[in-house]
Formats: C-alpha cells, sequence, structure tokens
C-alpha cells in the first residue's frame, strides 16, 4: 500500500512536470495502480518501483515544445492532448469562416454587421474570462499570440502576397483575401476563450 508521505512525493514528482491538475489526478491514479502492483507482485520497495514507473513514463512525460510556434515546454502527453484539440478547433473554424466567407460573398452588405457581431462575440467571452477571473492580462495577451492564430497570419500574409500577382493592385487582393482569414481568426479567439472559460488548458 502506498501511504501519505509516498503519495505525496509522487505528487510532488508530477508537479514539477508542470502538468494541468486533471490530468496530473489521472496520472497520479496511474503511478499508484502501477507502483503498488510492482511492490506487490516483485516484492519491491517503494523507491525502486517508484523509479521503474517514471522510467516506464519517461516518453510521455518528457519535456517538449508545445507547438514550434510557442517556447512553452510541456510534457509530450500534454502536446498530444492539446495537438488533437488544436485540430479540431481549426477544422470548426475553417468550416465556419467558409460557411460565412460564402455568405458575404452573396450578401457583401452583411460584411460590416457580421464583423462587428463577431468582434462583439470575442468582447463578451473576454469579459466573461476576466469577471470569471479565468484570465488576466498576461493571459489575453499570450492568447493575441497563440500558435494557431500567429499560423493564420503567416498563410494570410503569404496568401495575399502570391495573390498580389494575379490583381491588379494590392487593394483588390486584399478586400478578396482578408475576409476569410478574418474570420478564421474569430472563430479560433471565439473557441480559445470559451475553453479557457471552462479551465481547459488552451493558451501555450
Amino acid at each position: 500500500m502506498i501511504n501519505t508521505a509516498q503519495e505525496i512525493e509522487i505528487i510532488q514528482y508530477l508537479i514539477s512536470k508542470k502538468l494541468n491538475q486533471k490530468l496530473l489526478l489521472e496520472i497520479k491514479d496511474h503511478f499508484i495502480l502501477q507502483i503498488s502492483n510492482l511492490m506487490e507482485e516483485q516484492n519491491e520497495g517503494f523507491q525502486e518501483a517508484f523509479l521503474q514507473t517514471k522510467m516506464n513514463w519517461k516518453s510521455e512525460l518528457e519535456m517538449v515544445k508545445a507547438d514550434f510556434l510557442s517556447a512553452r515546454k510541456i510534457t509530450r502527453i500534454e502536446k498530444d492532448i492539446l495537438q488533437t484539440r488544436f485540430k479540431k478547433m481549426s477544422v470548426y473554424a475553417l468550416a465556419f469562416s467558409l460557411i460565412f466567407s460564402g455568405l458575404f460573398y452573396l450578401k457583401p452588405d452583411l460584411y460590416n454587421d457580421g464583423q462587428i457581431l463577431f468582434l462583439l462575440t470575442i468582447l463578451g467571452f473576454s469579459v466573461y474570462n476576466f469577471m470569471r477571473k479565468t484570465m488576466n492580462l498576461n493571459g489575453y495577451f499570450q492568447m493575441s499570440f497563440h500558435p494557431l492564430l500567429l499560423k493564420n497570419f503567416f498563410a494570410g500574409a503569404a496568401l495575399i502576397a502570391i495573390s498580389c500577382f494575379f490583381f491588379k493592385d494590392v487593394h483588390t487582393a486584399l478586400s478578396v483575401m482578408i475576409k476569410p482569414f478574418f474570420l478564421f481568426a474569430a472563430a479560433i479567439q471565439t473557441q480559445l476563450l470559451y475553453w479557457n472559460a471552462k479551465k481547459i488548458n488552451v493558451l501555450i
């Protein structure tokens, strides 16, 4: 059986890996189960079993860059979870931008009203996060440089630069290309603020 002091040692080790609380608790349970099994089945002491379990989890708990556009380091297991979440967010944002781009193409006069509505939605989620204290100014600043938004910006800049060769002037290229990229960014920001309000890690 794992005693209280040993459980605290396990928790401190996992805290050093900067895991979010939910994931930490899940992995802690796995650690306790594996260590207990080693102690009972192979008659090992706690430290030996703990060391063996850490070795078994070495790859998952290795500290890696969260994203190639992020300087933050997190465990590989958390990176995999985040990247899966980011892929889903990107798919939703892409579908959103395509649908509304088509709508605004058919009815261009709705774009300004839609733009105001999306900005108000982002503002509303931001205020909600500040009021619930799930985000501070530093967190909001970090979100502005989120890898998903940076990738959207770089892709938009590159595509606009290429499009300039096929349009008569830069203004025409911008008017055509900027709308879907704005919509994509608005959809990503809204999702980031939504998940942050639910205290689910998306800011890296």
